[in-house]
């Protein structure tokens, strides 16, 4: 990779998080999320956290849209299900469009007692086919409720 791209590329990771976050959309699973759909390679695209109970992957739908086929998924335990199930989240842009690419290598978690982890990621969005735009999307994790929730 060319020095200019590298610097270029780490300066948008950089400015993702001096930016503020920007709100995003947590769902629950639709066909979006499926094992044809976990970006490769698996062991640079997900993570684990609470000991293995909550992992979060990036699914890429193989570019289509063009514009937007990057949504992260979230998997986080089902305290209603006897069998130790998960539920099942995707963090998307807006409206099920998904991002035009997840910086997953600068995804970086904080928990916070009371609330859950607060996992904050870099993104791109497409915006008009001759320019992108970064930002960063902060989601919350509660394991205690089972809930995730954008901020």
């Amino acid at each position: 990779m060319k020095p200019y791209v590298l610097a270029a590329t780490a300066f948008a990771a950089i400015a993702a998080f001096a930016a503020p976050a920007q709100a995003v959309n947590v769902h629950d699973c639709d066909d979006t999320a499926s094992v044809r759909t976990l970006a490769e390679p698996w062991e640079q695209n997900t993570k684990t956290f609470y000991k293995g109970e909550v992992r979060v992957a990036v699914l890429d739908t193989g570019g289509e849209p063009v514009c937007c086929s990057v949504h992260l998924l979230v998997l986080v335990p089902d305290k209603t299900d006897e069998m130790g199930g998960r539920t099942c989240h995707i963090v998307s842009d807006h409206e099920g469009l998904g991002f035009a690419g997840i910086d997953f290598a600068h995804l970086t978690s904080k928990y916070e007692d009371g609330k859950g982890l607060l996992v904050t990621f870099p993104y791109t969005l497409y915006v008009d086919g001759l320019s992108n735009k970064q930002g960063a999307a902060r989601i919350r994790i509660n394991v205690q409720n089972g809930k995730v929730t954008s901020e």
